[in-house]
């Protein structure tokens, strides 16, 4: 109860505060919203048209969580919560399951290291968790993250209950969870925890438990979640989903850098260090522990099978060519439960490793985040200062270790890192939101807008744009695509840089730029221009 509490009221803190965050957060939130508007649970569309990323479930949750919060004050039947709130189809109701998924997180690793190892090895792990930087990230966004890591997770640990327990439940629940998997990010739900399970069998030379794993009667359900959708979605769009879903964002994701998002095949584990904060100092130590009880033979089924998930992850993500942080997430249920296990019994320069790291990692935000907030956002330096929470929490632990109080030296890196997280949900987050342009354009649009009204993209274009307006935009990039399109509406309103919009006036006299912004997300100043045919 106590985790639980502890995760509820960090995960689901000011989630509503700050606007969407571009790219995924609004394809993934007007996605839904499009589906639901067309009562169609099957085809996910942006803007109107296909959009092969990702499968339906998470679109699903946002769904069921629009219209729980809808607030429809001219009827009788109107939901309290969202009558009292007015969230409707807003940031909050997009995130909503992600916290709810991150929760299910926590507690699944808190009954999973009861059952496998201790109350202390669950409750222990679970705290670690909450507190993990990077795992706050993904359980906090309006994205399919936090639902994959609880589906993910879910398998893996049902796999070890099912193999140390012997019991069928166990099993069928492993493969219930693979198929939500599958439904929630693709093929990677069924292929890593396959492959995981594979590995094991094979080092273990066991596979008698083959018999007991009910493969026939698993696959026919995990077949009965996914198959369904899968089908109807492939038919209704011709194929042109599945192609655009597995060739483009599985395969070729795979096999080349996608949007950017590039690195080397040591990628992870240079971001490891800092998406583990604050536990990160530890690390060495729980590696030099596993390799140690391998060694010596004491290492249990339950280990092993954790650390060959952490490794086939690593290793399947460091091959493929698109990288980002947070791919590496769904391994930190399995991390944070093999640390809580070795902690128990650390040695003092383990904890000595951790207070370490975490002044390295409080200085750094101190003077690194100081210098580059001053350079660019001057008025957000004050944010640097959010370092000496850390800071705080590591002098603590210091005094505590040095008076051989090792569980509070520890406790105190929990609380530093939850006040952290939770100073920069409150204050940080907030005040870059105020720095970005797309919402306060498109309500701007929405206010003046008429249902024949066009709206351009020209040349700069961010989904946010899609999702504030609740209108449909058009995406131009030539001068002569933008002038011809004009020329057939009487109201039009145009995003885009200010230096080609300053170009397109001298075309049209009475194209008005009504604001002028310096872009978030790209070096450049970027307008809102409105155009009305003379009469």
């Amino acid at each position: 109860m106590l985790l639980l509490l502890l995760s509820g009221s960090l995960f689901f803190s000011a989630l509503g505060k700050t606007s969407l965050w571009d790219i995924d957060e609004p394809n993934n939130a007007q996605c839904a919203r499009e589906m639901k508007a067309r009562l169609d649970p099957i085809v996910p569309t942006f803007n109107g048209k296909l959009r092969p990323d990702k499968p339906a479930l998470i679109y699903w949750c946002m769904w069921l969580s629009y219209k729980w919060f809808e607030s429809e004050s001219n009827e009788r039947n109107t939901h309290f919560l969202g009558s009292l709130l007015g969230f409707g189809t807003s940031e909050f109701s997009a995130r909503f399951f992600s916290p709810l998924f991150g929760m299910g997180t926590v507690a699944l690793v808190f009954l999973s290291g009861n059952v496998l190892f201790s109350l202390n090895v669950g409750f222990w792990a679970g705290l670690i968790l909450i507190s993990t930087l990077l795992f706050n990230v993904s359980v906090r966004i309006a994205t399919p993250d936090a639902a994959l890591i609880f589906f993910i997770n879910l398998a893996i640990f049902s796999f070890i209950l099912g193999y140390e327990k012997r019991r069928g439940i166990y099993f069928y629940l492993f493969y219930l969870a693979m198929g939500l998997a599958v439904l929630t990010k693709g093929p990677m739900g069924i292929i890593l925890p396959l492959a995981t399970v594979f590995m094991f069998l094979l080092l273990k030379w066991d596979f008698s438990i083959l018999k007991e794993m009910k493969i026939i009667k698993g696959f026919l359900l995990f077949s009965l979640i996914t198959l369904p959708w899968y089908l109807l979605v492939g038919f209704k769009t011709n194929g042109a989903f599945l192609e655009g879903f597995l060739l483009k964002h599985n395969i070729h994701r795979f096999l080349h850098p996608m949007e950017g998002h590039r690195g080397p095949i040591f990628f992870y584990l240079l971001v490891l260090p800092f998406a583990f904060f604050p536990w990160s100092g530890v690390l060495p130590y729980i590696f030099w522990a596993g390799h140690k009880r391998r060694i010596n033979k004491k290492l249990t089924n339950s280990e092993l099978f954790l650390w060959l998930w952490i490794g086939i992850f690593i290793l399947f993500f460091s091959l493929a060519h698109t990288k980002l942080p947070t791919y590496i997430n769904p391994i930190f249920p399995a991390l944070a439960v093999l640390m809580a296990i070795y902690l128990e019994k650390a040695a003092p320069w383990a904890i000595k490793s951790l207070l370490h790291f975490n002044l390295f990692f409080a200085l750094l935000w101190l003077f690194g985040g100081g210098a580059a907030l001053s350079y660019f956002y001057p008025k957000l330096v004050w944010m640097a200062f959010l370092g000496f929470i850390p800071f705080f929490a590591w002098a603590a632990g210091i005094y505590f270790y040095r008076h051989k109080r090792f569980t509070l030296s520890i406790v105190t890196q929990f609380l530093g890192a939850y006040c952290f997280i939770l100073s920069i949900v409150h204050l940080g987050m907030p005040a870059v939101d105020k720095y970005k342009i797309t919402k306060p354009f498109a309500l701007r649009i929405k206010q003046e807008a008429r249902p024949d009204t066009l709206v351009i993209a020209y040349g700069y274009f961010q989904p946010s744009l899609v999702f504030y307006t609740e209108h449909h935009i058009e995406k131009l990039h030539k001068e002569k695509e933008v002038l011809k399109r004009i020329k057939n509406v009487n109201l039009a309103f145009i995003v885009s840089r200010k230096k080609p919009l300053k170009t397109l006036q001298s075309h049209l006299p009475s194209l008005e730029i009504l604001q002028c912004r310096p872009g978030f997300y790209v070096r450049d100043t970027v307008c809102l221009a409105r155009w009305e045919k003379a009469k």
